[in-house]
């Protein structure tokens, strides 16, 4: 018989799902069967995955530099489609923010993490990848909730803080992958609210070529609309594809400090035959804590520093001085991941500019099934490609 109106539906959807489940540092993947719900909680959304792609926080989880809780199903960026949305009036939880304009068979991205929406963090001071209840989809161990908590699996559990983005028709779902880690934090970090008030805005140095600095570089050329982006990087051919996104590439080279001071000082010739009196923004996204002077010395006096890539314990800041920050007049700010509007921002910047940017040549050109999760990261270890997609069928 027919549920009672108001009543959650019964269950109208696939009874199981396939996840691959990281057990630690040379165990390899394990794929398992895991029991999707009967019943979804009022907000929650059962997303069919298309595919996934490798981030660099992956990388580190595999090979030991990153602690997580295992057993887990890792993975945070992918597309998927909505199999179901959870409406349960009588849970007396609040509904989901937005829920009307979703509707099953979309396809979506999603935010790396859940937040609660009425904390201080959340509500007060509008940084929701704060919350005190934050969980974080694909670092978080297989008993919480069901466990179907990363994208490296047929299906994920969205849970109701969970801010989605529906995807253009014709926006890839390869492109669009890594739309919810790293370009949504390049959104984030370059706000252009925050950058410099006073003054052209028309000059960037990037360090590092990696996803971030990529983007970062595409973000600075066609949304904040400036003329010279330089893009700094020990790998060449990672530094050709900056320059497909309008870089002026420069190599970092020197094996010593000597070395590398007088590598610095002629970069900083070759910038300032363009900029004169130093560049408005200097974008950290290399990771490496030792680029911080020469991004001060680059900066012009009342200069933006954005600091994105050093979310690591070897990151002490200590060669640089107060007086230097003060007399150079500098603001520094720190970013770590992104808010739900960023998000948002991240996906209408792919689908104005697909056709304009090569946003496909960060991408692995195979596409590794699920089965196959284990090659795809070794793959990943190359560092041959700025993201290795995974398709999230077996």
């Amino acid at each position: 018989p027919a549920a009672p109106s108001g009543a959650p539906a019964r269950q109208r959807w696939a009874t199981s799902a396939v996840a691959a489940v990281f057990h630690g540092v040379g165990k390899p993947h394990e794929l398992r069967e895991m029991k999707l719900p009967d019943r979804l909680s009022e907000g929650e959304l059962l997303v069919k995955l298309e595919c996934a792609t490798i981030c660099g926080s992956d990388l580190h989880t595999v090979d030991g530099k990153r602690n997580e809780p295992t057993p887990l199903v890792l993975g945070h960026e992918g597309v998927g489609t909505i199999e179901a949305i959870g409406r349960d009036i009588f849970s007396g939880d609040r509904p989901r923010k937005g829920a009307w304009k979703l509707k099953e068979g979309d396809r979506i991205t999603f935010s790396v993490a859940d937040s609660c929406g009425i904390c201080p963090e959340c509500s007060l001071h509008k940084l929701p990848q704060k919350c005190v209840s934050l969980m974080k989809y694909g670092h978080t161990h297989i008993d919480n909730g069901l466990g179907l908590n990363g994208t490296y699996a047929t299906h994920i559990l969205l849970r109701r803080g969970t801010h989605v983005v529906p995807l253009p028709s014709g926006l890839s779902s390869r492109v669009a992958s890594p739309a919810n880690c790293a370009l949504a934090t390049v959104v984030n970090s370059l706000d252009m609210a925050r950058l410099p008030r006073f003054g052209s805005n028309n000059s960037a140095v990037v360090q590092g070529a990696g996803l971030l600095g990529i983007y970062a570089v595409a973000w600075l050329k066609k949304r904040v609309g400036m003329d010279h982006v330089f893009c700094l990087d020990r790998n060449p051919e990672r530094l050709k594809t900056a320059e497909r996104f309008g870089a002026i590439p420069l190599l970092v080279e020197g094996t010593d400090e000597r070395e590398a001071e007088e590598h610095a000082a002629e970069r900083a010739k070759q910038i300032r035959a363009w900029c004169p009196r130093g560049v408005d923004v200097v974008v950290e996204m290399s990771g490496v804590r030792s680029v911080l002077t020469e991004g001060v010395n680059l900066l012009r006096h009342g200069g933006h520093y954005a600091f994105c890539g050093m979310v690591h314990p070897d990151s002490h800041l200590s060669i640089l001085t107060g007086e230097t920050i003060i007399r150079k007049c500098l603001t520094i700010r720190g970013v770590h991941n992104y808010t739900p509007w960023n998000l948002t921002e991240a996906v209408q910047f792919l689908q104005e500019y697909r056709d304009q940017l090569p946003f496909e040549s960060v991408l692995s050109p195979e596409t590794y099934a699920l089965n196959r999760i284990d090659e795809a990261f070794d793959e990943a270890f190359t560092g041959r490609h700025c993201r290795v997609v995974v398709s999230c069928d077996i």
